[in-house]
């Protein structure tokens, strides 16, 4: 009984979709001008066209590369990789500090630099490195220098031959006649970052001031 019932529901189904076929073939009348295709081809006609840009270029095989090698298969990656490039170098930054590009800062200035910054750290003495008539910043670095770092340095003793274990030259800025140049030192216990200017004498180079620029006491904390 159930199967006979089935099979009445389907055949009462296929009769409802014919006659509905039948109405709408009967009563709607067919029009080619509303076809989509229609449609398309009159505004493909009614379009004004420019000429195709490099069409041979587009349709061509790429099978080889002027300076890369027939035995790799080309990639855009690869393709983009032999391209010289015409940007400008990236330079690290370190946070307020500022960009590490020292490329404008030549081999006797980065060599000058270096031992100054090596005698600042090893607490040792830096006379040699400024203008004799200049020795009064030095002084008065030395002074601010005991006052910020009382608390976390022991002056008085001896046996203390380095407070900064590294350093880093920053981005130096040029005013056409001094570089000023900024030096960051690293402790377990502070940093400190100096603000050094330089000009070159007679073919060396001297310091004309330096200046303490920003410090942090770090008390052993990362």
């Amino acid at each position: 009984m159930r199967r006979l019932l089935l099979t009445l529901h389907f055949i009462f189904l296929l009769f409802f979709f014919f006659a509905c076929s039948n109405n709408l073939s009967e009563n709607d009348g067919y029009d080619e001008n509303s076809t989509l295709r229609y449609l398309a081809n009159e505004l493909d006609s009614a379009t004004l066209w420019t000429e195709e840009l490099e069409a041979e270029r587009l349709t061509v095989s790429v099978s080889s590369v002027e300076g890369i090698s027939a035995r790799l298969n080309l990639s855009p990656l690869i393709v983009l990789a032999s391209l010289p490039s015409g940007s400008s170098k990236i330079f690290p930054t370190l946070g307020s500090f500022g960009s590490l590009d020292t490329s404008l800062i030549s081999k006797p200035l980065r060599s000058m630099l270096t031992s100054f910054s090596e005698s600042i750290a090893r607490n040792e003495d830096a006379d040699s490195f400024f203008e004799k008539e200049c020795l009064y910043s030095l002084a008065i670095f030395y002074s601010d220098f005991e006052r910020i770092f009382s608390s976390c340095f022991d002056f008085n003793d001896s046996s203390k031959k380095q407070f900064f274990s590294k350093f880093v030259l920053g981005e130096p800025f040029l005013d056409g006649v001094y570089y000023e140049v900024p030096i960051k030192f690293f402790a377990p216990e502070a940093t400190l970052t100096l603000c050094v200017f330089c000009f070159e004498k007679a073919g060396n180079w001297q310091i004309d001031q330096v200046q303490i620029a920003d410090w942090e006491i770090l008390n052993g904390k990362k």
